[in-house]
Formats: structure tokens, sequence, C-alpha cells
């Protein structure tokens, strides 16, 4: 997806149908280039944040750095990229959000880097998103990061319409968690059985404040400039979609734009500051 050119013009069609933001969720050292994105932002009109963090190691080349880093390494690196500016971009665009990928297990270098994430989430009050492999284990993922002294309320996990257990959902966002739900435009997850009665069942509890919806166009070929559904699929579809549900506009704005944009704030707490000097010093002594 490097051609600037119908990629801008497609943001654009996004822009001037209503959207206003959107999440990059490309980390650091696999793809990610703050510095276009910026130029699409200012192309286009619309807000586009870039995270730092991590993705899976197929993303790589060999040997990258971060699959052999420490806890402390990559804290350093998290947090820098957040305060201080993107590498690529010299330090003029600061990342957003912590991009995590789990793929359920939390062992060997992953153990490593979710340290180093919830090191770095504390220092600075950024949120963390993860990317989940279709929601598998992420009962772990709670825990994890609540006994790490990072709240509920700071975790966005991505893909999670594609694990449909209603309890489960349930039980996360009644703790805090944000849910992506992002599979509207895959038919290999049926979304008819599966994201859309999930959708309605959330809202029907009172859940509505706890879901984010997305599209994750993460294949060029989603683009509608590729020939797939595209940018204008929110507006266009799933929106109209969410009011033929019975929503009503402030469900839909809390839907598609308010809970996601909540957690994008960063949240630091003083008590939580000396926590986390406790933690550094034990883990990096």
């Amino acid at each position: 997806m490097a051609d600037f050119s119908p990629i801008r013009a497609e943001l654009a069609g996004f822009r001037a149908a209503g959207g206003t933001t959107l999440i990059d969720c490309q980390p650091g050292g696999c793809g990610r280039d703050a510095r276009v994105l910026r130029r699409l932002a200012r192309a286009t009109g619309l807000h586009i944040t870039t995270t730092t963090g991590y993705h899976l190691p197929g993303y790589y080349p060999a040997g990258h750095w971060l699959w052999s880093a420490s806890v402390e390494e990559a804290a350093i690196y998290f947090a820098k990229e957040l305060t201080e500016g993107t590498a690529e971009s010299n330090g003029t665009i600061r990342a957003a959000t912590i991009k995590i990928a789990y793929d359920g297990t939390i062992a060997g270098q992953s153990a490593v880097l979710l340290e180093a994430a919830a090191i770095a989430a504390r220092q600075t009050g950024a949120a963390i998103l993860a990317h989940t492999e279709q929601g598998k284990n992420v009962e772990a993922l709670l825990p994890f990061f609540v006994g790490r002294g990072i709240p509920a309320d700071r975790l966005y996990l991505c893909h999670l319409d594609k694990r449909p257990d209603l309890g489960l959902h349930r039980e996360l966002a009644r703790a805090g968690v944000l849910l992506g739900y992002d599979t509207f435009l895959r038919p290999k997850y049926e979304p008819e059985r599966g994201v859309w009665p999930l959708l309605r069942a959330m809202v029907a509890d009172g859940l509505e404040g706890a879901i984010a919806i997305g599209l994750d166009l993460a294949f060029a070929n989603m683009w509608h400039y590729s020939g797939g559904p595209g940018w204008l699929a929110l507006p266009n579809q799933i929106i109209p979609r969410l009011r033929a549900e019975g929503f009503g506009a402030p469900t839909i704005l809390r839907l598609t734009a308010r809970n996601v944009a909540a957690r994008l704030a960063w949240q630091v707490r003083s008590a939580d500051l000396a926590h986390l000097d406790r933690r550094a010093a034990a883990i990096t002594s």
C-alpha cells in the first residue's frame, strides 16, 4: 500500500463523507512511515495517528533488533517514540498508542515485549492497542496488564468479534476493556452470524460504551481503489445498517467515534508513577 495518490483520493472521499480520524496500527520496523501519514493528514484534513510497539515476528526482516531486545531496551524505545517522536521522523511526529501483537501466548520474547509495553504505558499513560489472533486466549491479557498496574480502561483489544463469545465480551466490557469489532466487511467471518448478533446483544445489555467499530482494511485489495469496499463502507454501509438496526444517533456516535477517541487520550495517575518506578527497578535491576 504505497501508492500515495490513490490512497490520498480515497481518504479525501472518506473525509468528505464525514470521517474525521484514522488510527494507523502498523508499528515501526515493519512498514510504518509516520512522515507519509503526516502528508496524508495534511492533504486530506483527516486526523491520522501513528503507533509504536510491535507486530508479529513475520512482519519484520530477519534479525530485527526488537526480537532480541531486553525489557529495558524495548520499554525505552516505546516510551521514546511516544514522548520524543518516531524514529523515521527524527523526533517530529510522536506516536499516540502502543501496539502489541498477541498470538495467545505469554512466553519467550513476546513476554519480554509485553512487559516493555506495560512499562511504557505506565510511564506515558498511553493506551495499549492489541492485535489478537481471532481473540485467542484474550482472557490472559487482562490479568497480565492489571497485575502490572495498567487499568482495564487502557486496553483496546482488536478483532474480538472473530470470537463472538457473548459471555466473554460481557465480562471484558464490564471490566472496562474496549472491544474492537471489525469483521463487518469480512465474509470469511460470517458477519450476519457473528458480529451483528453480538453487537445487538451487547448494546441491549447497555455495553455500547465498550465497543469500537472499525474496518481493519489491512490489505490493499480491501481498499476501494483496488476493488474492495474501502473506507466509504463505514459511512455508506455500516452506519446506515446501524440505523436500520434501531440504534440511535448517540449510540452510533459512541460506537464509531467517541469510545475510541476517549481511549486515545493519555492518562497518567500519580499513584501509578510510584508503582512504575518500583516495577521498573525490579525488572531492570
